[in-house]
């Protein structure tokens, strides 16, 4: 998150805050092995911001779909970079998502018709992502933007 300094009077310091960016703040990072298939004739492009859940059988990652049934289903983190499945290949390298830190609600990436609001095991997406995760606050990019809400 970007911060440069207003105006700075005897009383009050304003201090601008560039709420565009995907991770907006207290942000940790960590890596995992992906493992994502492409059975299609055309590539397949992740962009940063994509939400990731983890398989438990090998503890490897993907995107997360919420008609998943190997766990991938929950939410691990959100992708940082992105990435791109060849066509017909399976992409099995080390990639790297935000597991705690405040992320802007609206740049979440998610996969099909999957919303913040689909409910998966009966809570919302938006409340697993804060209860699943080691800590993703998801945050409105409004926030942040006035002299009292920093």
């Amino acid at each position: 998150m970007g911060q440069t300094t207003g105006t700075n009077t005897n009383n009050q310091l304003t201090v601008k805050s560039d709420t565009s960016k995907i991770f907006i703040g207290d942000n940790r990072h960590d890596t995992f092995t992906a493992s994502i298939e492409n059975s299609t004739y055309d590539d397949v492009t992740y962009l940063a911001g994509t939400l990731f859940g983890q398989k438990s059988a090998d503890l490897s990652v993907k995107p997360l779909a919420s008609g998943a049934s190997d766990n991938s289903q929950y939410p691990l983190g959100v992708l940082a970079h992105d990435i791109t499945v060849e066509a017909g290949d399976t992409y099995e390298e080390q990639v790297t998502l935000c597991v705690e830190g405040r992320v802007a609600e609206d740049k979440v990436l998610l996969q099909g018709s999957d919303t913040l609001d689909t409910i998966i095991s009966g809570r919302t997406l938006r409340a697993r992502i804060g209860a699943d995760t080691v800590g993703i606050k998801l945050v409105s990019s409004t926030e942040m933007t006035s002299y009292d809400n920093d």
